[in-house]
């Protein structure tokens, strides 16, 4: 047998693995979802600079559907609502 329970150490060992797991799963449950932005009239009137970045093309063609799905004029204003909500 692999495992002999009456090793203290492992089963203390054990007992470790299994709390962090629990933690873990409790603090991901305690977290706020992510809540994608809708486009509104409402935005601030800050003004913009111009930024570069890279993405994916694939990551682009999602970002530039979810933009146009939400009502954004650009996938630039969907993004800088997303960042904005975190």
């Amino acid at each position: 047998m692999a495992f002999n329970p009456k090793n203290e150490q492992l089963t203390k060992a054990v007992r470790k693995d299994s709390a962090f797991e629990n933690k873990a799963n409790d603090s991901l449950a305690n977290k706020t979802v992510l809540q994608v932005p809708v486009f509104n009239n409402e935005d601030e009137h800050e003004t913009t600079k111009h930024y570069t970045f890279t993405l994916q093309p694939s990551v682009r063609k999602r970002l530039d559907a979810v933009a146009k799905e939400k009502g954004f004029k650009s996938a630039s204003k969907f993004l800088n609502a997303l960042i904005s909500e975190l």
